[in-house]
């Protein structure tokens, strides 16, 4: 079992990084072409000993700075997106408040940007899932043979309800479908999943939530 970051987070940095590399790969590709007559210093002697090793690192540092600001315009994209769907659904909640359904399970593994979106998503409609209990399939050779190509997969009561990625309108759906589970007789019936209050012991206090709830 293993509890998953939840955000993906850029280093501040890596944008300026990228852009450093293409521009001096770049840079050093051109005056390779071009020549070096009118610069006013000299460049190191293995610039004219070696002129391929520079061709070399020039593509290589041009290559390497479009890989990270690729990887950062895909990650900013992302966040945005994510950004706009979330305000965009900020306001829905189903017609009946509380908790849905007994289990939830999510077969994950590590360095999955699906998996890190999955847990975004189910921690957005904490208040009317169970815990989520994420595993890691390669805890297991039989969970890498079954879901290793198409993880996250989302098991809620034991059923698959998503492979790959969260629908979040299906999950909306799933939720506004199902009954809210039966308040056990330690709750204070106040919906809240966080809430650690008692339910009032007299029964003119029973409806609501009473003097002692947390969130009241």
């Amino acid at each position: 079992m293993s509890t998953m970051a939840h955000k993906e987070e850029i280093p501040q940095g890596l944008p300026f990084l990228g852009n450093a590399m293409l521009f001096l790969g770049l840079g050093i590709l051109t005056l390779s072409l071009t020549g070096t007559e009118l610069l006013p210093f000299n460049m190191p002697r293995s610039w004219y000993q070696s002129p391929t090793i520079w061709k070399l690192l020039a593509l290589c540092l041009s290559g390497g700075g479009i890989a990270i600001l690729k990887q950062v315009s895909s990650s900013e994209m992302k966040k945005a997106l994510r950004d706009r769907e979330s305000h965009q659904f900020e306001d829905w909640m189903p017609d009946q408040p509380g908790q849905r359904f007994e289990t939830l399970t999510v077969y994950s593994k590590e360095n999955c940007p699906l998996c890190e979106e999955a847990a975004e998503i189910l921690e957005d409609y904490a208040a009317y899932l169970p815990q989520t209990e994420f595993v890691d399939i390669y805890s297991d050779p039989a969970l890498v043979e079954k879901f290793g190509t198409c993880v996250p997969v989302v098991l809620i009561d034991g059923k698959i309800r998503f492979r790959g990625r969260i629908n979040e309108v299906l999950l909306r759906r799933l939720i506004s479908a199902s009954p809210t589970k039966v308040l056990s007789q330690k709750s204070c019936g106040c919906n809240n999943q966080g809430c650690g209050c008692k339910r009032p012991k007299t029964p003119s206090e029973t409806t609501g939530s009473g003097d002692q709830c947390r969130c009241a």
